[in-house]
């Protein structure tokens, strides 16, 4: 695979797991800790895609992407939108922003790759019901449960 692609996610256990998957894959990967530094790297560098987080402090993932979205440059980058919280669809509904695939933690490492190629080539993800998952990949739900029952 190619392209570069711009993970937005304030977790360094999160980042660091989907940073290795990706770039096993043949992903180049810039890393933004949060929406303000994401923010930032789009003003000088424009990825081929965002993988972006929504839980975050102190600029959600919702406020980054609506901000993203205003700028010509990086208006057309393809997003997918990633968090523990179950309300994702609703949200991305009401606030009518374009993303190529909203994904819930734990991140299903087969679905994740396959939505990534899916919006790099312009397509619609596959449903996830059709994806069969890699076992043999790392897997980023170790530990997310009790993560995320301590937030």
């Amino acid at each position: 695979m190619e392209g570069t692609i711009l993970l937005v996610d304030d977790n360094k256990f999160i980042v660091d797991g989907l940073k290795a998957i990706l770039r096993k894959k043949g992903y180049s990967i810039i890393v933004a800790y949060g929406g303000e530094e994401a923010l930032g790297i789009l003003k000088n560098t424009i990825p081929d895609l965002i993988l972006l987080d929504i839980s975050m402090e102190p600029i959600d993932g919702w406020e980054t992407l609506e901000r993203a979205r205003r700028s010509p440059d990086s208006a057309h980058i393809p997003v997918i939108i990633f968090s523990a919280r179950k309300t994702l669809s609703e949200e991305a509904s009401r606030i009518r922003l374009e993303v190529s695939e909203i994904l819930s933690k734990p991140i299903n490492t087969g679905q994740l790759l396959a939505a990534i190629e899916k919006a790099l080539k312009g397509k619609k993800p596959v449903p996830e019901m059709e994806i069969k998952p890699d076992i043999s990949e790392f897997h980023i739900n170790i530990g997310f449960e009790k993560h995320i029952s301590e937030q």
